[in-house]
């Protein structure tokens, strides 16, 4: 015989289960579309991180780190943006073992705008393309960063899909003696990070994540720090026919690293020239610090050539312009005189601005290179894109 009491305790039992488990997904639901300031990692010693922006990074002391203040989903019931104020809480600036993670050039009861900004150009900007009044107080203790619209009714809405938008930016430095685990957060009051809609009613709840920064000893970002030929180069060699000669661009680029480099390979890099068919990398040879780059063919004329580390976002970028002693970009009467100030001591050129005959030496020759590169119509003539 059915016991129908033990039936009615089971059926009750579910109900009661699913109600719960039904209380649970609408409250994550309204925790994952509620408005959300975080504070994100976007790079090292200006070396871009790979997935930036981050919510935990590692450095060592005396590294600086680019941090964003980012917000997302502040529409819960349709709402526009007005204005928003987020502030840093000054109590993780000494939140790890020991010394301090703080703005570069951290100073209270002085500016500091040059390491705590908004950036209204950033494309993510939370306001991007409305008349507003954007305010930073880097003279306080915890920076602080609002911008108000001046028409309200124009303040945009959120999608609410989790995608992060832009609020400011600063700029801290890990000390020499610091070490730990750091949690860089902003002050989670709505009244002092907090965000306001047209009728300058504020929009809650607000939630808050932090940056955590693990420091630790020996971590080094990988960049590009200097290069042979160097960055912003020009070889202003004149090759009027090439036919039984050595064309003499450059084919081979040394790349000076900040840390060792021996684990680096040609998929760490791109080449790139504006055009389709840009030089192809046949070698690399990697020794400590300095990395040997090898092209298929000496770089073209009349463009710039970019060489990026891709993981550090870091480059060196030559160019190739026929008589350009200068190295101004240009091929025109400036570099006549700037060959005659080398020939008269009163300037030192390396040979790649000077020998424009590639005959090893800057003389009398070169500077009739340059007068014939400068006759009309000469194919050569021309100048480098910006």
């Amino acid at each position: 015989m059915v016991d129908n009491r033990k039936t009615v305790v089971r059926l009750e039992c579910a109900l009661t289960l699913v109600i719960l488990i039904a209380g649970v997904v609408r409250a994550q639901e309204r925790v994952a579309f509620m408005p959300v300031y975080s504070v994100e990692a976007v790079a090292v010693n200006s070396v871009s991180i790979g997935k930036a922006p981050v919510g935990t990074v590692a450095v060592a002391p005396g590294d600086v780190i680019t941090v964003k203040l980012l917000l997302r989903n502040w529409s819960p019931s349709g709402q526009k943006l007005r204005a928003y104020q987020v502030q840093l809480d000054p109590a993780g600036f000494e939140s790890g073992t020991s010394g301090a993670i703080k703005p570069v050039g951290h100073n209270p009861g002085n500016a500091n705008d040059a390491n705590a900004f908004i950036d209204m150009n950033d494309p993510d900007f939370v306001h991007k393309g409305l008349q507003s009044i954007p305010l930073t107080d880097s003279a306080a203790a915890g920076y602080r960063w609002l911008d108000v619209l001046i028409n309200g009714d124009q303040g945009p809405v959120s999608a609410q899909d989790n995608k992060k938008f832009y609020c400011g930016t600063v700029r801290l430095q890990a000390s020499p003696d610091a070490s730990g685990t750091f949690k860089i957060a902003v002050v989670e009051e709505p009244a002092t990070s907090g965000l306001l809609d047209p009728g300058n009613e504020p929009i809650l709840p607000v939630g808050y994540e932090a940056l955590t920064v693990e420091v630790r000893p020996g971590i080094r970002w990988l960049r590009i720090e200097s290069s042979d030929p160097p960055n912003g180069a020009i070889d202003g060699r004149i090759t009027l026919s090439s036919a039984g000669k050595s064309d003499p661009a450059w084919k081979t680029v040394k790349l000076v690293f900040n840390s060792d480099a021996a684990g680096l390979t040609a998929q760490d890099f791109t080449v790139e020239d504006g055009s389709s068919s840009p030089p192809q990398m046949t070698g690399i040879r990697a020794n400590g610090s300095e990395v040997i780059i090898t092209l298929d063919r000496g770089i073209r004329s009349g463009v710039w050539t970019t060489i990026t580390h891709k993981a550090s976002g870091s480059f060196s970028r030559i160019g190739r312009l026929p008589g350009d002693a200068s190295n101004d970009g240009r091929a025109d009467a400036d570099d006549l005189m700037v060959l005659i100030r080398g020939l008269n001591g009163a300037e030192n050129l390396p040979l790649y601005r000077s020998d424009l005959d590639n005959n090893g030496v800057l003389d009398a020759h070169d500077v009739l290179r340059v007068i014939d590169l400068l006759t009309d119509k000469h194919p050569n003539r021309t100048r480098l894109p910006k």
